[in-house]
Protein backbone atom coordinates (compact mmCIF):
# COMPACT_ATOMS: atom_id res chain seq x y z
CA UNK A 1 0.00 0.00 0.00
CA UNK A 2 2.98 2.18 1.24
CA UNK A 3 4.55 1.73 -2.77
CA UNK A 4 1.24 2.06 -4.08
CA UNK A 5 0.34 5.47 -2.63
CA UNK A 6 4.11 6.47 -3.32
CA UNK A 7 3.59 6.27 -6.90
CA UNK A 8 0.40 7.83 -7.06
CA UNK A 9 1.61 10.83 -5.42
CA UNK A 10 4.62 10.75 -7.93
CA UNK A 11 2.84 10.89 -10.63
CA UNK A 12 0.23 13.44 -9.19
CA UNK A 13 3.35 15.48 -8.72
CA UNK A 14 4.82 15.39 -12.16
CA UNK A 15 1.11 15.98 -13.34
CA UNK A 16 0.66 18.91 -11.42
CA UNK A 17 4.18 20.51 -12.91
CA UNK A 18 4.13 18.91 -16.37
CA UNK A 19 4.06 22.42 -18.12
CA UNK A 20 6.56 24.03 -15.73
CA UNK A 21 9.10 21.17 -16.32
CA UNK A 22 7.94 21.35 -20.01
CA UNK A 23 9.16 25.02 -20.43
CA UNK A 24 12.36 24.05 -18.29
CA UNK A 25 13.43 21.60 -20.58
CA UNK A 26 12.36 23.98 -23.23
CA UNK A 27 14.09 26.30 -22.56
CA UNK A 28 17.62 24.02 -21.54
CA UNK A 29 16.91 23.04 -25.17
CA UNK A 30 17.49 26.31 -26.81
CA UNK A 31 19.94 27.44 -24.75
CA UNK A 32 22.11 24.33 -25.38
CA UNK A 33 21.06 24.44 -28.83
CA UNK A 34 22.09 28.39 -29.44
CA UNK A 35 25.56 26.99 -27.82
CA UNK A 36 26.14 24.70 -30.26
CA UNK A 37 25.26 26.79 -33.50
CA UNK A 38 27.66 29.15 -31.77
CA UNK A 39 30.14 26.74 -31.52
CA UNK A 40 29.88 24.87 -34.84
CA UNK A 41 29.41 28.79 -36.43
CA UNK A 42 33.29 29.14 -35.43
CA UNK A 43 34.59 27.34 -38.46
CA UNK A 44 38.44 28.56 -37.59
CA UNK A 45 38.86 25.53 -35.38
CA UNK A 46 40.27 22.37 -36.80
CA UNK A 47 37.82 19.77 -36.53
CA UNK A 48 39.03 16.58 -34.97
CA UNK A 49 36.79 13.44 -33.74
CA UNK A 50 36.71 12.92 -30.19
CA UNK A 51 34.96 9.56 -28.69
CA UNK A 52 32.21 10.09 -25.86
CA UNK A 53 34.70 8.31 -23.26
CA UNK A 54 36.85 11.00 -23.48
CA UNK A 55 35.25 13.16 -21.79
CA UNK A 56 34.16 11.18 -19.01
CA UNK A 57 37.71 10.33 -17.96
CA UNK A 58 38.64 13.99 -17.99
CA UNK A 59 35.73 14.48 -15.75
CA UNK A 60 36.81 11.54 -13.34
CA UNK A 61 40.39 12.98 -13.39
CA UNK A 62 38.95 15.99 -12.04
CA UNK A 63 37.20 14.47 -9.53
CA UNK A 64 40.14 11.61 -8.99
CA UNK A 65 42.46 14.78 -8.83
CA UNK A 66 40.71 17.43 -6.60
CA UNK A 67 42.13 15.99 -3.63
CA UNK A 68 45.50 16.80 -4.77
CA UNK A 69 44.72 20.61 -4.24
CA UNK A 70 44.72 20.23 -0.08
CA UNK A 71 48.52 20.20 -1.52
CA UNK A 72 48.60 23.42 -2.36
CA UNK A 73 47.14 24.89 1.09
CA UNK A 74 50.41 26.20 3.08
CA UNK A 75 48.07 25.89 6.31
CA UNK A 76 47.36 21.84 5.77
CA UNK A 77 49.26 19.90 8.30
CA UNK A 78 51.77 17.75 6.05
CA UNK A 79 52.52 15.71 8.54
CA UNK A 80 49.22 13.95 8.05
CA UNK A 81 49.36 13.60 4.66
CA UNK A 82 51.09 9.92 3.57
CA UNK A 83 50.58 7.25 1.12
CA UNK A 84 48.56 5.03 3.64
CA UNK A 85 45.90 8.47 3.69
CA UNK A 86 46.12 9.28 0.33
CA UNK A 87 45.13 5.42 -0.55
CA UNK A 88 42.45 5.35 2.26
CA UNK A 89 40.79 7.93 0.20
CA UNK A 90 41.27 7.13 -3.38
CA UNK A 91 40.75 3.45 -3.56
CA UNK A 92 37.01 3.81 -2.01
CA UNK A 93 36.43 6.41 -4.65
CA UNK A 94 38.11 4.00 -7.03
CA UNK A 95 35.59 1.18 -6.06
CA UNK A 96 32.79 3.76 -6.39
CA UNK A 97 33.40 4.34 -9.83
CA UNK A 98 34.29 1.31 -11.32
CA UNK A 99 30.39 0.23 -9.80
CA UNK A 100 29.20 3.54 -10.94
CA UNK A 101 30.93 2.46 -14.55
CA UNK A 102 30.10 -1.20 -15.15
CA UNK A 103 25.99 0.00 -14.22
CA UNK A 104 26.09 2.44 -15.96
CA UNK A 105 27.06 1.07 -19.02
CA UNK A 106 26.45 -2.24 -18.61
CA UNK A 107 23.87 -3.79 -15.77
CA UNK A 108 21.45 -0.86 -16.21
CA UNK A 109 21.08 -0.74 -19.77
CA UNK A 110 21.08 -4.70 -20.48
CA UNK A 111 19.94 -6.05 -17.38
CA UNK A 112 18.11 -4.25 -15.20
CA UNK A 113 15.97 -2.22 -18.11
CA UNK A 114 15.59 -5.49 -19.99
CA UNK A 115 14.22 -7.23 -17.07
CA UNK A 116 17.04 -9.57 -16.63
CA UNK A 117 16.55 -8.71 -13.00
CA UNK A 118 18.77 -12.29 -11.73
CA UNK A 119 21.79 -10.91 -14.01
CA UNK A 120 21.66 -7.52 -12.66
CA UNK A 121 21.59 -8.76 -8.58
CA UNK A 122 24.15 -11.26 -9.73
CA UNK A 123 26.27 -8.67 -10.88
CA UNK A 124 26.18 -6.32 -7.92
CA UNK A 125 26.44 -8.99 -5.38
CA UNK A 126 30.09 -9.69 -7.44
CA UNK A 127 31.16 -6.32 -7.43
CA UNK A 128 29.89 -6.00 -3.85
CA UNK A 129 32.33 -8.97 -2.97
CA UNK A 130 34.83 -7.82 -5.10
CA UNK A 131 34.94 -4.23 -3.35
CA UNK A 132 34.88 -6.20 0.20
CA UNK A 133 37.90 -8.37 -0.51
CA UNK A 134 39.58 -4.99 -1.83
CA UNK A 135 38.97 -3.34 1.39
CA UNK A 136 40.27 -7.32 3.04
CA UNK A 137 43.35 -6.90 1.13
CA UNK A 138 44.45 -3.08 1.54
CA UNK A 139 43.84 -3.23 5.57
CA UNK A 140 45.44 -6.56 5.73
CA UNK A 141 48.41 -4.80 3.74
CA UNK A 142 49.02 -2.09 6.36
CA UNK A 143 48.20 -4.12 9.47
CA UNK A 144 49.79 -7.10 8.37
CA UNK A 145 52.95 -8.29 10.80
CA UNK A 146 56.16 -9.49 9.88
CA UNK A 147 56.36 -12.92 8.40
CA UNK A 148 52.46 -12.95 7.46
CA UNK A 149 52.04 -13.99 4.04
CA UNK A 150 48.91 -15.04 2.22
CA UNK A 151 48.41 -17.89 3.55
CA UNK A 152 47.69 -16.41 7.09
CA UNK A 153 45.21 -13.96 4.74
CA UNK A 154 43.12 -16.15 3.65
CA UNK A 155 43.21 -18.37 7.21
CA UNK A 156 43.12 -15.59 10.26
CA UNK A 157 42.32 -12.04 8.39
CA UNK A 158 39.98 -12.31 5.59
CA UNK A 159 36.51 -11.56 6.47
CA UNK A 160 37.68 -12.22 9.97
CA UNK A 161 34.85 -10.46 12.18
CA UNK A 162 35.99 -9.10 15.05
CA UNK A 163 38.72 -11.55 16.14
CA UNK A 164 41.69 -10.40 14.54
CA UNK A 165 42.36 -6.91 15.37
CA UNK A 166 38.33 -5.64 14.88
CA UNK A 167 38.12 -4.23 11.05
CA UNK A 168 35.19 -6.64 9.85
CA UNK A 169 31.97 -6.94 11.41
CA UNK A 170 28.63 -6.99 10.23
CA UNK A 171 27.61 -3.19 9.98
CA UNK A 172 30.37 -3.07 7.01
CA UNK A 173 28.95 -5.48 4.60
CA UNK A 174 25.78 -3.45 5.71
CA UNK A 175 27.69 0.06 4.54
CA UNK A 176 28.61 -1.56 1.46
CA UNK A 177 25.48 -2.50 1.00
CA UNK A 178 23.64 0.53 1.70
CA UNK A 179 26.65 2.24 -0.60
CA UNK A 180 25.79 -0.28 -3.52
CA UNK A 181 22.20 0.21 -3.48
CA UNK A 182 22.66 4.28 -3.29
CA UNK A 183 24.82 4.00 -6.43
CA UNK A 184 22.56 1.42 -8.14
CA UNK A 185 19.66 3.76 -7.72
CA UNK A 186 21.48 7.01 -9.05
CA UNK A 187 22.26 4.87 -12.32
CA UNK A 188 18.81 3.84 -12.94
CA UNK A 189 17.39 7.48 -12.40
CA UNK A 190 20.40 8.59 -14.44
CA UNK A 191 19.50 5.91 -17.04
CA UNK A 192 15.62 6.78 -17.28
CA UNK A 193 16.39 10.76 -17.19
CA UNK A 194 18.42 10.13 -20.08
CA UNK A 195 16.06 8.37 -22.00
CA UNK A 196 13.29 10.67 -21.31
CA UNK A 197 15.56 13.81 -22.39
CA UNK A 198 16.53 11.81 -25.31
CA UNK A 199 13.05 10.97 -26.58
CA UNK A 200 12.23 14.40 -25.77
CA UNK A 201 14.51 16.03 -27.87
CA UNK A 202 13.66 13.52 -30.73
CA UNK A 203 10.63 14.07 -30.39
CA UNK A 204 11.06 17.95 -30.33
CA UNK A 205 13.54 17.54 -33.86
CA UNK A 206 10.49 15.33 -35.18
CA UNK A 207 8.01 18.20 -35.10
CA UNK A 208 10.13 20.63 -35.79
CA UNK A 209 11.28 19.19 -38.84
CA UNK A 210 7.12 18.61 -39.55
CA UNK A 211 7.06 21.82 -39.43
CA UNK A 212 9.15 23.03 -41.34
CA UNK A 213 7.90 20.51 -44.34
CA UNK A 214 4.52 22.38 -43.85
CA UNK A 215 5.87 25.73 -43.73
CA UNK A 216 7.78 24.67 -46.92
CA UNK A 217 4.38 23.14 -48.87
CA UNK A 218 2.30 26.18 -47.54
CA UNK A 219 4.80 28.84 -48.43
CA UNK A 220 5.56 26.91 -52.74
CA UNK A 221 1.45 27.35 -52.04
CA UNK A 222 0.92 31.04 -51.74
CA UNK A 223 3.23 31.88 -54.60
CA UNK A 224 1.18 30.18 -57.00
CA UNK A 225 -1.86 31.13 -55.27
CA UNK A 226 -0.89 34.84 -55.85
CA UNK A 227 0.24 34.77 -59.56
CA UNK A 228 -2.55 32.82 -60.80
CA UNK A 229 -4.71 36.12 -59.53
CA UNK A 230 -2.66 38.13 -60.71
CA UNK A 231 -2.34 36.76 -64.08
CA UNK A 232 -6.23 36.09 -64.06
CA UNK A 233 -6.17 40.30 -63.92
CA UNK A 234 -4.08 40.84 -66.58
CA UNK A 235 -5.68 38.43 -68.64
CA UNK A 236 -8.68 40.66 -68.29
CA UNK A 237 -6.90 43.61 -69.16
CA UNK A 238 -5.76 42.21 -72.32
CA UNK A 239 -8.92 42.88 -74.39
CA UNK A 240 -10.17 46.19 -73.04
CA UNK A 241 -6.90 48.17 -72.40
CA UNK A 242 -3.41 46.39 -74.45
CA UNK A 243 -1.34 49.07 -73.40
CA UNK A 244 -2.12 48.95 -69.62
CA UNK A 245 -2.20 44.86 -69.65
CA UNK A 246 1.78 45.41 -71.19
CA UNK A 247 2.61 47.59 -68.82
CA UNK A 248 0.88 44.89 -65.76
CA UNK A 249 3.06 42.16 -67.76
CA UNK A 250 6.09 44.37 -66.74
CA UNK A 251 5.48 45.00 -63.04
CA UNK A 252 4.78 41.51 -62.84
CA UNK A 253 7.87 40.72 -64.05
CA UNK A 254 9.53 42.79 -61.83
CA UNK A 255 7.18 41.63 -58.60
CA UNK A 256 8.80 37.93 -59.71
CA UNK A 257 12.03 38.68 -59.89
CA UNK A 258 11.67 40.20 -56.39
CA UNK A 259 10.01 37.52 -54.95
CA UNK A 260 12.40 35.12 -55.94
CA UNK A 261 14.98 36.11 -54.86
CA UNK A 262 13.85 37.47 -51.71
CA UNK A 263 11.15 35.11 -50.71
CA UNK A 264 13.56 32.22 -50.49
CA UNK A 265 15.04 31.89 -47.38
CA UNK A 266 12.99 30.87 -43.72
CA UNK A 267 13.18 35.01 -43.12
CA UNK A 268 13.62 37.89 -44.67
CA UNK A 269 13.92 41.47 -43.20
CA UNK A 270 10.40 43.68 -42.79
CA UNK A 271 11.76 46.19 -44.77
CA UNK A 272 11.78 43.89 -47.81
CA UNK A 273 8.38 42.13 -46.92
CA UNK A 274 7.28 45.63 -47.24
CA UNK A 275 8.78 46.68 -50.58
CA UNK A 276 7.48 43.75 -52.23
CA UNK A 277 3.45 44.68 -50.69
CA UNK A 278 4.29 48.11 -52.23
CA UNK A 279 4.95 46.50 -55.47
CA UNK A 280 2.15 44.48 -55.50
CA UNK A 281 -0.28 47.06 -54.67
CA UNK A 282 1.02 49.24 -57.56
CA UNK A 283 0.27 46.07 -59.62
CA UNK A 284 -3.43 46.34 -58.25
CA UNK A 285 -3.64 49.94 -58.94
CA UNK A 286 -3.24 49.92 -62.70
CA UNK A 287 -6.93 48.06 -62.69
CA UNK A 288 -8.30 51.02 -61.08
CA UNK A 289 -9.47 54.01 -61.73
CA UNK A 290 -8.62 57.62 -60.80
CA UNK A 291 -11.22 57.65 -58.29
CA UNK A 292 -9.79 54.58 -56.42
CA UNK A 293 -8.59 55.75 -53.15
CA UNK A 294 -5.62 54.19 -51.77
CA UNK A 295 -3.01 54.67 -48.94
CA UNK A 296 -0.05 52.41 -48.00
CA UNK A 297 1.52 53.53 -44.46
CA UNK A 298 3.58 51.98 -42.39
CA UNK A 299 6.42 53.31 -39.39
CA UNK A 300 8.87 51.00 -39.05
CA UNK A 301 11.10 51.26 -36.10
CA UNK A 302 13.03 48.49 -36.98
CA UNK A 303 13.45 47.54 -40.73
CA UNK A 304 16.20 45.01 -40.45
CA UNK A 305 14.11 42.82 -38.20
CA UNK A 306 13.54 39.44 -39.84
CA UNK A 307 10.14 37.64 -40.47
CA UNK A 308 8.37 35.31 -42.59
CA UNK A 309 8.33 36.29 -46.27
CA UNK A 310 4.49 36.64 -47.39
CA UNK A 311 3.00 36.76 -43.98
CA UNK A 312 0.98 39.53 -44.96
CA UNK A 313 -0.28 39.16 -48.28
CA UNK A 314 -3.29 37.32 -48.24
CA UNK A 315 -4.45 39.85 -46.15
CA UNK A 316 -3.29 42.36 -48.50
CA UNK A 317 -4.68 40.68 -51.58
CA UNK A 318 -8.00 40.34 -49.64
CA UNK A 319 -8.04 44.19 -49.54
CA UNK A 320 -7.28 45.23 -53.11
CA UNK A 321 -9.75 42.34 -54.26
CA UNK A 322 -13.07 42.54 -52.23
CA UNK A 323 -12.55 46.66 -52.27
CA UNK A 324 -13.76 47.40 -55.86
CA UNK A 325 -17.12 48.94 -56.28
CA UNK A 326 -18.33 48.78 -59.75
CA UNK A 327 -20.29 52.15 -58.97
CA UNK A 328 -16.85 53.56 -57.77
CA UNK A 329 -16.05 55.29 -54.46
CA UNK A 330 -13.28 52.36 -53.83
CA UNK A 331 -11.15 52.97 -51.20
CA UNK A 332 -8.26 50.80 -49.49
CA UNK A 333 -6.62 51.66 -46.50
CA UNK A 334 -3.01 49.90 -45.31
CA UNK A 335 -1.32 50.96 -42.29
CA UNK A 336 1.93 48.43 -40.86
CA UNK A 337 3.69 49.40 -37.91
CA UNK A 338 6.54 47.66 -36.54
CA UNK A 339 7.48 48.45 -32.54
CA UNK A 340 10.00 46.52 -30.25
CA UNK A 341 9.23 42.89 -31.07
CA UNK A 342 5.51 43.96 -32.14
CA UNK A 343 4.11 43.77 -35.78
CA UNK A 344 0.35 45.29 -36.17
CA UNK A 345 -1.24 44.98 -39.79
CA UNK A 346 -3.98 46.99 -40.71
CA UNK A 347 -6.39 47.38 -43.43
CA UNK A 348 -9.75 48.88 -43.86
CA UNK A 349 -11.39 48.30 -47.61
CA UNK A 350 -14.64 49.26 -49.22
CA UNK A 351 -16.64 46.02 -48.80
CA UNK A 352 -17.87 44.62 -51.97
CA UNK A 353 -17.29 41.02 -51.66
CA UNK A 354 -17.65 39.19 -54.97
CA UNK A 355 -19.68 36.27 -55.13
CA UNK A 356 -17.65 33.29 -54.26
CA UNK A 357 -17.50 30.47 -57.01
CA UNK A 358 -19.36 26.48 -56.50
CA UNK A 359 -15.28 25.47 -56.25
CA UNK A 360 -13.30 27.89 -54.73
CA UNK A 361 -11.21 27.03 -51.84
CA UNK A 362 -10.10 30.23 -50.14
CA UNK A 363 -6.39 29.06 -50.83
CA UNK A 364 -5.17 31.96 -49.99
CA UNK A 365 -6.76 32.80 -46.42
CA UNK A 366 -6.53 28.93 -45.27
CA UNK A 367 -3.08 29.17 -46.00
CA UNK A 368 -2.41 32.15 -44.23
CA UNK A 369 -4.44 31.07 -41.21
CA UNK A 370 -2.15 27.55 -40.91
CA UNK A 371 1.19 29.54 -41.58
CA UNK A 372 -0.12 32.10 -38.51
CA UNK A 373 -0.65 28.91 -36.29
CA UNK A 374 2.94 27.12 -37.18
CA UNK A 375 4.69 30.21 -36.62
CA UNK A 376 3.42 32.15 -33.94
CA UNK A 377 0.87 30.02 -32.19
CA UNK A 378 0.11 31.70 -29.26
CA UNK A 379 1.97 34.78 -30.08
CA UNK A 380 -0.40 36.35 -32.70
CA UNK A 381 -4.12 38.00 -32.57
CA UNK A 382 -5.75 38.19 -36.02
CA UNK A 383 -9.39 39.40 -36.16
CA UNK A 384 -11.40 40.78 -39.20
CA UNK A 385 -15.24 41.49 -39.88
CA UNK A 386 -17.58 44.44 -41.32
CA UNK A 387 -17.90 47.38 -39.39
CA UNK A 388 -20.33 49.70 -41.24
CA UNK A 389 -19.77 49.64 -44.47
CA UNK A 390 -16.00 48.39 -44.25
CA UNK A 391 -14.52 45.59 -44.18
CA UNK A 392 -11.65 45.63 -41.69
CA UNK A 393 -8.52 43.36 -40.92
CA UNK A 394 -6.06 43.37 -38.06
CA UNK A 395 -3.37 41.06 -37.34
CA UNK A 396 -1.16 42.03 -34.51
CA UNK A 397 2.02 39.24 -34.19
CA UNK A 398 4.53 39.04 -31.35
CA UNK A 399 8.03 38.63 -33.12
CA UNK A 400 10.79 36.80 -31.90
CA UNK A 401 13.33 38.46 -29.88
CA UNK A 402 16.38 37.48 -31.77
CA UNK A 403 14.79 38.23 -34.46
CA UNK A 404 14.38 42.15 -33.61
Amino acid sequence: MTTKYAKSAFRAFLRRNYERFAELQEAQFEKSERELIEIMGDESDAQYPIPTFVLMILIWMFILLFPLILLLDPTYPMTQLSVINLAGYYLPLLATFLTFLVNQRYLVPKCFFRKRYVVFFAGNALILFISLLGREIFYFLIQRKAGEGIVDFFSNYCFSAGAVRGHFSVWTVLVFVIALAFICFVCILISMFMRLIIRAFILREKKRSTLEYELKFLKNQLSPHFLFNTLNNITSLIRIDPDLAETSMTKLSQLIRVMLYQTGDKYISLKEDVGILEKYAELEKLRHDDSFDFKFEYELENPDCQVEPLLMMPLMENAMKHCVNPEGNSFAHIKIVQKGNGLTFVSENSNFPRKAKPNASGLGLSTFKKRLELMYSGRYQYKAGVEGDAYKTELKVELKKDSV
